[in-house]
């Protein structure tokens, strides 16, 4: 865990330094702190569902030369999940399971570097240039250390209000598992595609936000010699949050509550066909608080 932890720190360290550098200027950031609960996830190697609560604290800002993302889920899994022992697997503690899963991105806007709109045309409200990094840790029984790097332009689209990205990426992951016999996993280089969207609307009198994320990895690999090969990955995660704050009380993007739904389609590149517990469709519900 400590590694873990430190890597998790300077991951917080350098969305700090790319934040705020002594010339720049923020123009917007807000921080969110969440909770949800999934009653159906799907761990890989357990065909039923898991329980799972989720506590989330998300940081984003733009800045005089681009934007920056930070977010920390800390998720405790039911007794469907148990922990192990020293990450060995088959011995298990007497406790649930618990992760953390850090993601950091960050990106470099070509209208704002150039000082032009040059990167606008069409639907085209701007390209940039981003990086990332994914930090995961868990002690079930694959005893998982990911680090996920990425690289690649992103496209800005223009709405009406909120926002949508789109992001296409060369990806490159390590991670560790209980079941490689050297312990490491090395998994290929391959694209990923990732995009994120914000849609406010009212409905009457209520204010909502058709919010959310997804990801597409394609296959990468084995990992190490005489795993199973990996699939396609697809990730989705759309909610739908009424604005309790301004509903409420007048106070808009202070208060948030929602459901939204989880597919996960061959989870962490795994195949049905190898191993169950890989096709997740999950509900949740949430609630935050945007400081």
């Amino acid at each position: 865990m400590k590694p873990v932890l430190r890597s998790l720190a300077a991951a917080v360290l350098a969305s700090m330094a790319f934040a705020a550098p002594a010339s720049a200027e923020i123009f917007f950031s807000d921080t969110y702190l969440s909770i949800r609960n999934l009653w159906q996830d799907k761990q890989p190697g357990y065909a039923g569902n898991v329980d799972e609560i989720a506590g989330n604290i998300a940081y984003a800002n733009a800045w005089t030369y681009g934007s920056n993302f930070v977010s920390l889920d800390l998720e405790q899994f039911g007794h469907q999940d148990p922990a192990n022992i020293l990450g060995y697997k088959g011995q298990h503690a007497n406790a649930d399971s618990f992760e953390l899963y850090a993601v950091f991105r960050t990106v470099l806007s070509g209208n704002k570097i150039s000082g032009t709109n040059n990167f606008s045309f069409g639907p085209i409200k701007d390209i940039g240039l981003e990086f990332g990094l994914d930090l995961d840790t868990q002690d079930d029984q694959f005893a998982s250390y990911k680090r996920l790097i990425t690289f690649g332009p992103q496209f800005s689209i223009a709405v009406p209000k909120g926002f949508w990205t789109i992001s296409v990426h060369l990806s490159k992951e390590w991670n560790t598992s209980a079941f490689s016999p050297t312990g490491g996993q090395s998994f290929d280089v391959t694209p990923e595609f990732e995009t994120a969207w914000l849609f406010p609307f009212s409905v009457g009198p209520v204010p909502l936000k058709f919010t959310g994320f997804a990801n597409i990895i394609l296959p990468k690999g084995k990992g190490y010699v005489g795993a199973s090969p990996t699939g396609t990955e697809i990730l989705a995660h759309p909610k739908l949050m009424v604005d309790v704050g301004q509903l409420m009380f007048g106070k808009p993007n202070t208060i948030d509550a929602g459901v939204g739904y989880e597919y996960w389609y061959n989870k962490f590149g795994n195949q049905a066909k190898y191993l169950p517990g890989t096709q997740q469709n999950a509900f949740f519900v949430e609630a935050g608080y945007h400081f």
